[in-house]
Formats: C-alpha cells, structure tokens, sequence
C-alpha cells in the first residue's frame, strides 16, 4: 500500500484565501482525529475554517476544489494517486483496506500529509464514497479534511464512528461575542452596543448573512446599524437564491405553509398542514438541509428570524387576504387562542420565584429569602425540585462544603425536562471542576462553548455571559479577552451583579496565567463590597491577602490576620482556610509558619475540601509574577511603600525596555545599544516576531512556522531553542545560564517580558486603540478622542518596513494599518460632532495618509472644510476622492454634491 503513497508537495491547488477571525476552538479538534468532515449549507463559511485549518497544518498540504461530475479516476489523478488506485484502496466487496494506525510516519513525529477536499457534493456518488474512504483509511495514508453541503445519502454516522472530527452548522454559527470582534477586524467597524445578539439571531450566525449585513453598513453608513437590521434586505435576495431555492419542492412548501408558527413542532405543523410525515419534514429541514434550527429539547425547531420573513412574504404572495385571515385563525384556535411563547419565557419558577433569585440570593448570602429554604436548608416541601437542589449545590460551593458537587449532579438528573435548571447546572458543574483542579488543571472548553451557545439561543443572556467569563481560561486566543468584554458589556447595561462576577473572573484568568493582580482583587473585592455579598467577598479578601503576602507588602500579616476574622465572621470556612494560609505566607517565623499550615490544612478537611486543592491555590496565588503593583509597594488607600520584599531585588525584570516596531525597529535596554552584527539573521528576526507581541505569549508552532517552514522536527525544536538561548545569552550577557528574565517560557510559549515602565509602541498603540472604541460605545466622545489621538501618536508607520513582505509579518501590518485608519477617522468623527471642523479634517487627513481608501475619511473631510469654510481645501478633498473612487472603477458618489 505504501507505494501508492502520492509524492509529498505542499499545494496541488492555491489555499484560497480568506478574511475572517480565528477559529481555535474549530479548527483544534482536527488535530486530534485522522480525518474531518465540515458539513453545513452554502454561507456558513466551510472554505474558511478548511482554509484556516490547511494553514495550521505544520506537513504538506494538498487542496483539491471538486469540480461538478468529476469521477474517481480525476480525485485520485489530482490527490496525486494513481489513477487506478481505487481497487486497491478499497477491496472487492466495499471494505476499507485497513492498516495498523499510528500517530506520526514513524520520522520522528513530523506530521503527515493532509488532503483537502472542499465541495465534495460536486463530486460524482461513487467519487464522494472514495473521499469518505480515504478519511478513513490509516496511517501511513494522509490525513483527510472534507468540506460538503448535507445531505440524506452523506454517512456522517459511519463518518463519526471512524473517530473522525464533524463539523456541523451549529458548530460553524458564529455566537454574538464572535461577531463582535468578527467587524473590527474585517470591516473596520465596530457594532454598536447590544446589536450583535439581536444581529446573530436574524441571520443565524451564517458567515454569509454578517457579511452582507458588513456590506450594508460600510456602503450607507449614514443609516443606523439597528435600521439596516430591521430592514433586513441586504440578506433576503442571497436567503432566496442560496437557502430556499435549491429545496426539494415539498420541503419549501412545507416551510412556507408553516412560517407563520414562531415554533415549529411535528404536532403544530399537522395539525396545521395535516401532514403526518412532519416530524420527518422538520428534521430533514434542520439537519439535511440546515435551514431550521434544533433547540435543546431535541423536538422544537425555529427559522431565522430573516428567513422567516421571506417566507411570510412568499406566502403572502401565494394567498388572498381572506385565505391568510383564516390560516391565522387556525392557528390561533390551535394554539387556545395563545401565541407560542419565545425561548425566553419558557422557564420553570422555584415557588414564586424565579430562578435568578434564588441565585441572586444565594450568592448574596442571605438564602433564607426565597421559598424552599428554612435556615439554611432546604425544606420538605421544596428539597424535591431540581432549581433547589441545584440552588443548595451553590450555596454549599460558596461556604467551600466539598459535598457541592455531589448535590449539583443530583439536581442535574432531576432537571430532565427544565432547560433552564440543566444548563445553570452544567455552568455550576463546570465552575466547580475548574476551581477544584486550580490553574494547573483543564478547562472544559468545548463544554463552557456549548452552554455559552444554548444559553444565548435560549434568551438567558445573564447565564451566557457568565459562560463566556470562564471562555477566557481556555487555550485559545481570541477568547483570552471574554472576562474584560463581558466586565465591560455589564457596566454599560448597569448590571453591577454581573460586572462583579465578571471582575472575579478577570482575577481568575490573571491567576491562570500565572500573574495574580493586587489591583485585579481589590476591584472585585470593592465590587462584592457594594453588593453586600459577604461570601465572595470573604473569598476575595483571602486571596488578596495571600498574594499581598507572597509580594511581602509590610501590613501583608495584618490584612491576613483581618481577612481570616471576615470569613470566620461571614460563616465561610473555604475561604477561612484560604485566609490562614495567607497568615503562613505572611509570618516570618518558621515555627509559626508550620503551625499555621496545619491550622489551614484542618479548617480545609472540616469544611470537607481536599488539602491538596488548598495547596494547590495557595501556591498560585503566591506566585511572585504579580501585575507590577505590589512591585512598587502599593497600599490599598493608593499610598506607596517602599518595596520589602526581597525576591524582588534577587530577580529584578530587565530595567529601561524600550520597543519600537512602527515606521522601524529600536530596541534599546538600558539606555544600551547592541551590536546587532554579532547576532544570526534568523534570531533577530524572531526577536523582532517576539516584539510585536510584546507581553503575549508566542507559541513555538507559529515560531516553527514563521522561520523553519513549520517543519516540527527534533531537529528544528533544537534549532529554535538553540536561537532563543543565543538571544538571552546576547541581550543579557551578566545573567548565567537559565536566568533570563528577559525572554520567558510558558510550557510551549516564549514572551518577551514587558516590566512596569518598559515601552512597547505595539502594545501601547492597541490599547489606546481599545481604550478609545471602548469609550466612544460609552459615549464618553472627549475620553475617546483623547484615546484615539493617543494611538495615533504611537503609530509610527507601517510595522517593520525594513522586513518587505515576510509572511510573518504582512498580516500584523495590515490589521495595525487599518486599525490606525479606523483610529483617525474615528478621531475625526467626534471632532466633525464636536463642530471643530479643523481637528476633524487633520484627523481625516491623517486617515488618508494611512489609507488612501478609506471612504469615511474622505466623507469627513469634505464635510469638515465646508463647515470650516475652506472652499479650496473642500475643492481639493472632493477631486481626491472623485479620483480615488475612479481609480477603483465606482462611479462618484452621489451623497455629496460632485464638484463636477
């Protein structure tokens, strides 16, 4: 078999190219499978994550784009087969030639060759039947990755039973906190507050559908973003032709004849239609063809809002007045003369409560205000239900009882039928097996997606939003920022509840990356203070403390000493546990320091909390990598101490750093210069990688991939810690071997580290950039002005024009370039709002500078001279943009006046 191999090559075909956001949390599950299957209707963005995927890929790749009819013997001609390889794949009677499956090729771990077959359903059956194969036939064969639409004759059972990956549609949807970072990036927009919940649920999340929707905002941004949405028709002509026009017939008229019902059940559409297949019907539409949507109950579908009204418009074409009257009729007769109710007002009540009460309570610390409880347990009457079981399961984490777990999942088998319940359950769950297994442990990642994806769907945003702050603890980078965005997102709502519970889990994820925050948990600790929730707070106040006391702060033993007598007043012995081992870091003595270990260690096992987890935290959160508060010292009335700790005089970070990546590289250390000369071509070119993402952790594969071709190798990961050891060596050249502070490794990462006081202009630019976007969706337009003139002051130019065209590079220059467009054309819309016309046209000018396209800045620019009353400047700025657009083939815009 092994001479059927096809010769390794990197492309056959061009990976297509493609503008969207990372997808981690997709494209990582088809490193740990064989082979995948990316199956969903046309829209969804199938090319894309294969794409991303082909791309991450550190082996060869072959990318095959079927062609419509194309047989047997083209697949294997262009996949590099022999052409008459088929009966030798695959033997007489059908079965897969089978060999023994390995995890590498068996030279020393390099990845094998990946084959991508996008648009399999072009393909002829017997020519799809033999790709399905090939993603199943092992090693030494490559690994296969199929994109294709859904259909009744694809075996996606037998497909999964192979352990291969499936991407579905719901998996593709793009969830609301995607979106909102998906228009920054890709149309240099931001959506305006709370519209990207509503957006994802009318077009479904489809790639397609936000595209167009991106499209329409850029080509009138004068309309608001909310009329756009509620017009809907920059989708309806692509949901005609793409969604609803290559149905089989009886599908679309099935659709069409049930569009009315917000909720479409099997019993509602027969007794509706009268039509006894249409359970069958409802299926083949969500999960063959991907128009309709499954809700968690399994039975309940629902179309897209947009969708919806295309289809109410087709049968509105389709009835007379008086024929849609009486269907109406029949519906509400069906109904008991109720409408069916939407997501958000199916939900169970704990006696007359509802369920966020209880939890409110709860967390508050005063459980004896809802029904069910009795001095702090739950009665007879109500110990039944699963929301109290679920809510004592709560009440009973936040004390620190280790027996938590064992109610939550008891609630979890009584919640069969609660939605509601079973996902604050699953939330609960994963919570609970997060804080056990510390920062060490895993995060449940695909689970956190889930409940944070059906929770949305379902109208409960509080308990997404809760998901999505424990998103930020996973591996992957563009969630890494959830905790802050949800923080956000709830003070401009005015949700203090979940602002606080956001705020704890920003401190979470400074612990999970091994830097615990003074000013991180004083914030979190003043907002549970206002909320008069005593309990987290006793918790809050027992971390601070214990890290207070790793940094040796000089009242670090008193704010132990006080955070103890709080749990123990509060009723909290988890966090009194917490606190005395605080008291251990903090006391000087030995002898006392032992004393108090054991005092922490048997307030744990009376609370029933395993030991080994208290250690666990405790030695997290004395990590002496704080946030650089505590290295000055810092008191909580924000006075400064002089620095007591020790550790920070043994191992100072690298003093005087200062990086500049914008319109040329500097790097300087110390006011020293460095000879440049002495260090290989290659190192200096990682070092200035390492720059750009200055305080972020690289990963070695995007190092292996930027500089060794992504070959990973025994040979080549010896080769990238021969560099990074010659660049610690060469910038700091006084430190022995293993000391430098400068370059640091996080298991399969190494960052530049950045020290207070350290300069970044990447870094800086970034986050005047957020700063600023942050404050205009505020609509605090002088603080964003000031942001935004910020940001422009640290661009410099273009990032590191001195390296062309290196592929490790384009990227980042491109999304700072636009980001720095958007920066200045922003500047100059509030400036143009503010009536000060000239600062506006600076501003714009400045745009124009960066990005001679961008169509907003010249917009601004005409507006701001004619305000000012410079008719030559106006006269000028009008023929610059009349030639721009002539330059891209459009014709003048017929918003402002033509000075032709």
């Amino acid at each position: 078999m092994t001479s059927l191999l096809p010769a390794q090559q990197w492309t056959t075909f061009r990976i297509p190219a493609s503008e969207t956001m990372p997808r981690g949390r997709l494209t990582e599950q088809f490193s740990r499978c064989p082979s995948g299957l990316v199956v969903a209707p046309p829209g969804f963005g199938k090319t894309a994550l294969l794409a991303q995927a082909a791309r991450a890929h550190p082996g060869p790749v072959t990318w095959y784009q079927a062609r419509p009819g194309a047989g047997r013997r083209e697949l294997l001609t262009a996949l590099g087969y022999p052409p008459d390889a088929s009966a030798e794949l695959v033997g007489a009677s059908g079965a897969i030639q089978q060999m023994p499956r390995r995890r590498d090729t068996g030279d020393g771990g390099t990845a094998g060759r990946l084959i991508v077959i996008d648009d399999m359903h072009l393909l002829s059956s017997a020519a799809q039947a033999l790709a399905v194969r090939l993603g199943q036939l092992a090693l030494p064969h490559p690994l296969v990755l199929i994109g294709t639409r859904p259909s009744a004759e694809l075996p996606v059972a037998s497909v999964e039973a192979s352990s291969a990956t499936v991407v579905n549609a719901d998996a593709l949807r793009f969830r609301s906190w995607e979106v909102e970072q998906l228009f920054p990036r890709l149309y240099g927009t931001a959506l305006r507050p709370g519209i990207a919940v509503p957006l994802v649920r009318a077009t479904g999340g489809r790639a397609a559908m936000l595209r167009l929707f991106g499209r329409a905002v850029a080509a009138d941004p004068d309309a608001g973003q909310e009329q756009i949405l509620a017009d809907g028709s920059f989708g309806r002509a692509y949901l005609e032709r793409e969604v609803l026009a290559p149905l089989p017939g009886r599908l679309g008229r099935f659709l069409t004849e049930t569009c009315l019902l917000n909720r479409l059940t099997a019993d509602a559409c027969h007794a509706l239609t009268g039509r006894a297949d249409s359970a069958e019907m409802l299926y083949s539409l969500a999960h063959e063809h991907g128009v309709l949507r499954a809700a968690p109950d399994g039975h309940t579908y629902v179309a897209e809002p947009l969708l919806r009204a295309c289809l109410r418009a087709r049968l509105t074409r389709a009835l007379t007045d008086v024929e849609l009257a009486r269907l109406r009729g029949r519906i509400g007769a069906g109904s008991g003369g109720r409408q069916d109710p939407p997501p958000a007002a199916v939900r169970r009540r704990l006696g007359n409560a509802d369920w966020a009460d209880p939890l409110r309570a709860v967390v508050a610390g005063t459980p004896d205000v809802f029904p069910g409880r009795r001095d702090g347990r739950v009665t007879e009457a109500g110990a039944g239900s699963s929301a109290a079981l679920l809510v004592q399961g709560v009440a009973a984490a936040l004390s620190g009882d280790g027996t938590a777990g064992d109610t939550v999942r008891r609630a979890l088998a009584e919640a069969t039928e609660d939605a509601l319940v079973a996902l604050s359950g699953q939330l609960v769950r994963v919570v609970l097996a997060v804080l056990a297994g510390g920062p060490a442990g895993p995060v449940p990642y695909p689970e956190l997606q889930r409940i944070a994806y059906d929770t949305e769907r379902l109208d409960l945003l509080w308990l997404s939003r809760a998901a999505r702050c424990l998103l930020g603890l996973g591996p992957h980078p563009e969630d890494a920022g959830q905790p802050v965005v949800v923080l956000e997102e709830c003070t401009r709502l005015g949700d203090a509840e979940g602002a606080a519970l956001a705020a704890s889990a920003v401190c979470l994820r400074s612990v999970w990356r091994g830097r615990p925050g003074i000013g991180e948990l004083e914030e979190a600790v003043r907002r549970f203070r206002a909320l008069g929730w005593g309990t987290l707070e006793a918790w809050g106040r027992a971390a601070l403390a214990v890290v207070e006391a790793a940094h040796e702060l000089p009242d670090a033993e008193q704010r132990a000493a006080q955070a103890e007598a709080f749990a123990r007043s509060a009723g909290v012995p988890g966090a009194r546990a917490l606190a005395i081992g605080a008291m251990a870091v903090a006391t000087p003595d030995a002898a006392n320091r032992a004393e108090l270990q054991e005092a922490a260690w048997s307030t744990a096992r009376s609370a029933r909390l395993p030991v080994s987890g208290l250690r666990s935290w405790l030695t997290a959160l004395a990590s002496p990598a704080g946030d650089g508060t505590a290295a000055t010292g810092r008191t909580r009335g924000g006075g400064q101490h002089t620095t007591a700790s020790p550790r920070a005089h043994e191992a100072p970070s690298p003093p005087g750093l200062t990086v500049r990546c914008l319109g040329g590289f500097e790097f300087t250390l110390a006011g020293r210069a460095h000879d440049w000369a002495k260090l290989r071509p290659r190192a200096q070119a990682l070092l200035r990688l390492l720059a750009v993402r200055a305080g972020q952790a690289v990963h070695r594969d995007h190092l292996l991939l930027a500089f060794w071709d992504g070959v990973t190798t025994p040979s080549t990961l010896h080769n990238l810690q021969v560099t990074i050891s010659s660049l610690r060596s060469f910038l700091e050249p006084e430190r022995p071997r293993g000391g430098s502070r400068l370059i640091a490794r996080q298991g399969d990462s190494y960052r530049l580290v950045l020290a207070p006081g350290d300069v970044s202009d990447v870094a800086a630019f970034e986050r005047a950039v957020r700063d600023g976007r942050r404050s205009r969706a505020q609509r605090r337009p002088e603080e964003a002005a000031e942001a935004f003139r910020t940001a422009l002051e640290h661009y410099g130019g273009e990032l590191l024009p001195g390296d062309g065209q290196a592929e490790w590079v384009v990227a980042d220059r491109e999304r700072l370039r636009r980001e720095a467009a958007g920066a200045a054309v922003a500047l100059a819309e509030i400036r143009l709002g503010q009536n000060r016309p000239v600062e506006a046209a600076d501003a714009a000018e400045r745009c124009l500078e960066i990005d001679g396209h961008r169509d907003a800045a010249w917009r601004v620019l005409i507006q701001a001279c004619d305000t000012a009353g410079l008719a030559a400047d106006s006269a000028r700025a009008r023929s610059g943009y009349s030639a721009m657009l002539a330059s891209l083939g459009l014709p003048p815009s017929g918003v402002l006046p033509h000075p032709m």
